[in-house]
């Protein structure tokens, strides 16, 4: 099964990833605004951006979830990361 996941990154993606001049407005405003904070926008969200409503709504989720609290965001990421890392995921 692993094996299976491997050879599977070296292919494109089932669902196409949109870039900036690819989405909507209020999408294109996410997407600059990902930029701005992150200096990327990640490949979820060029995945969702095909349903506007989806992108946005999981914007609104993930910014409460992923700012600042008990832990700071920066750590939140850190976190983030080093899962990815260790389950051989791109992030």
């Amino acid at each position: 099964m692993l094996e299976a996941l491997r050879m599977r990154k070296d292919k494109q993606p089932r669902i196409p990833m949109l870039e900036r001049d690819q989405v909507s407005a209020e999408v294109g405003a996410l997407y600059d605004a990902l930029i701005e904070q992150r200096g990327v926008v990640p490949n979820m969200f060029k995945t969702i951006a095909h349903t506007p409503a989806l992108a946005l709504g999981f914007a609104a989720f993930l910014k409460p979830l992923m700012g600042d609290g008990a832990l700071p965001g920066c750590y939140k990421e850190l976190i983030a990361t080093r899962v990815a890392v260790l389950q051989d995921c791109d992030y």
